[in-house]
């Protein structure tokens, strides 16, 4: 008898926005380093001071959202999130429009409109796939920016500090659970949403500690592709300087792809935390083109 292939559609979906992200920052950065070549790390341990400054961001950023969510009842926080958004797009766009325009008159259009119809759509239509949208250059802006700042070492670290934070924020503590919860409840733009059938419509979203009830769709957090696009930022641009950017692009890629799809695909519990299995995939990739192009050969 015949039988339906029946795709993965969700676990596919978050596997081709990890790659279109982490690809797009790179080329990002490719523009940013045209244009002002100074923006680069200057070592590869540039920007470890940013180690421990993010990381108690990170966790006073986390404990003061869900205060104030539990404690009040305010859009405040949404309104802070939207705008977020509409800042890195805008930064975004001061890069991409340079490859774009061909005149002033449509570069400034361009910074100018991309934000706004950004925020406009997150603030009155706020569906999934706006979110995704918002989501998808977020990651790619916050990858692109610490990527470029960061020396491939410094981001391992950075990297690798943040993978142990998840992990200890999603199993011992939970509070990352929590952050989710209320990301959907609240709808606040921090998770990119991927239904299991985009031809059916997705009803009201909620997470259980066990996962997305109902199991319609899967949630993926914007870190979890944005931390791991900062590695293969930085390792592309250590690979330009040293003349070998493939390698230093595609290893650190291939890891974070391996990765996401352990995670998604593989026998994980859900929840689970994204950024042990996504980081460990881009340092491993970095450290291999490391070992093979410049120590080895």
């Amino acid at each position: 008898m015949p039988y339906k292939l029946i795709f993965p559609t969700a676990q596919l979906t978050s596997l081709a926005l990890f790659i279109a992200s982490s690809v797009f920052a790179v080329y990002l950065a490719g523009i940013a380093l045209a244009v002002q070549p100074t923006l680069t790390a200057q070592t590869t341990t540039t920007g470890i001071a940013y180690v421990v400054y993010y990381l108690v961001a990170a966790i006073v950023f986390s404990l003061l959202v869900i205060y104030f969510a539990k404690r009040f009842k305010l859009n405040f926080l949404k309104w802070l999130f939207v705008a977020s958004i509409g800042l890195v797009v805008f930064y975004v766009w001061n890069y991409l429009g340079l490859v774009i325009a061909y005149t002033y008159a449509e570069y400034y259009a361009m910074i100018i409109a991309a934000p706004i119809a950004m925020v406009l759509a997150l603030i009155f239509v706020n569906r999934w796939y706006v979110v995704n949208i918002a989501g998808f250059f977020l990651c790619s802006g916050m990858a692109f920016i610490l990527g470029i700042l960061l020396g491939i070492w410094a981001a391992a670290i950075f990297l690798a500090i943040f993978a142990a934070y998840d992990y200890i924020s999603v199993y011992k503590t939970k509070h990352m659970i929590g952050l989710a919860r209320i990301a959907l409840e609240r709808d606040l733009p921090m998770l990119f949403v991927f239904p299991s059938d985009f031809s059916k419509k997705l009803g009201k979203i909620e997470m259980t500690d066990d996962g997305i009830a109902g199991h319609n769709a899967m949630a993926l957090g914007f870190g979890d592709v944005a931390f791991p696009g900062i590695m293969v930022v930085a390792s592309s641009v250590y690979g330009m300087k040293v003349g070998h950017f493939l390698p230093f692009f595609l290893l650190p890629l291939i890891g974070g792809i391996t990765g996401m799809a352990f995670l998604v695909l593989g026998n994980v519990k859900k929840p689970a935390p994204g950024l042990p299995f996504l980081n460990a995939g881009v340092i491993t990739g970095s450290i291999l083109s490391y070992l093979i192009f410049i120590i080895l050969l």
